[in-house]
């Protein structure tokens, strides 16, 4: 299919998903380009979901091979989201499932892409992730790295649904917390899903991430550190560290040492 016609179709998708299709893969193509771009790489999504941004990039760059790698079979469902806006499975698409906190057997990667996904690998496991995903990247091959909400900032509980968007995570007890999430709509699974989604973010701040992967062996190639233009509550200024309350999101590239 041809850009523009994928463009086309993708255009009349719900909003979620052509920000998925169209938007995201545009800024990691922007972001790459100084750097060889996205053309005929080999690409790994790491913690793809259900697949729409490896679909968007391979869409994009159809001379590339684009990997999807998930904790679940989730990224079967794919066809079915694209199906409505008559869209297929790009052939340069395929999908893995691997075990929790695995990076899968594939190596020669020429680029890692991660979207909202490095916040809720635990503390205790990053490392060794990051370490595992290194031994997947060529020599010299590159990490975009998209991390958002950061866990301090407003919105970075991730319980939207119990419309936390103002630090409440920050500002209530945790049994408060729980209490929220029994007197929520969401049925029995979803609140236990939320529960543990919450307890497993692992609190880094942008100076952690910025660290710890150095550390890991990966230089900074580019970095962009996005702040919210609100006045955090002042019952956390005297707790917390001004800059993690108002660190919303991060984005790196990084390269392989």
């Amino acid at each position: 299919m041809d850009a523009d016609r994928f463009r086309s179709l993708a255009e009349t998708a719900p909003p979620d998903l052509r920000q998925k299709l169209l938007v995201l893969p545009s800024i990691v193509a922007d972001w790459l380009e100084p750097h060889g771009g996205l053309a005929g790489r080999k690409i790994m999504d790491f913690g793809c979901g259900l697949g729409e941004l490896a679909a968007g990039l391979a869409f994009s760059a159809p001379t590339a091979s684009v990997i999807g790698l998930e904790v679940t079979d989730q990224p079967t469902q794919l066809p079915t989201t694209l199906e409505p806006i008559g869209l297929a499975l790009p052939p340069n698409l395929s999908f893995r499932e691997v075990a929790l906190g695995e990076v899968g057997d594939e190596n020669e990667f020429d680029l890692i892409v991660s979207w909202s996904v490095f916040e809720h690998i635990q503390r205790n496991q990053f490392n060794a992730v990051m370490a595992r995903l290194k031994t997947r990247l060529k020599p010299g091959g590159l990490l975009f790295m998209q991390v958002s909400p950061l866990f301090f900032s407003p919105e970075g509980s991730h319980l939207w649904a119990l419309g936390y968007t103002d630090w409440q995570h920050l500002t209530r007890e945790l049994s408060e917390v729980r209490e929220d999430l029994e007197a929520s709509v969401l049925n029995d699974r979803q609140r236990e899903l939320h529960w543990k989604l919450f307890l497993r973010l692992n609190r880094f701040t942008a100076p952690d991430f910025e660290r710890r992967l150095a550390a890991a062996g990966y230089s900074m190639l580019r970095r962009q550190i996005d702040r919210i233009d609100r006045e955090p509550p002042a019952e956390l200024l005297t707790a917390y560290d001004r800059d993690a309350l108002m660190t919303e999101q991060i984005v790196l590239l990084l390269r392989r040492n």
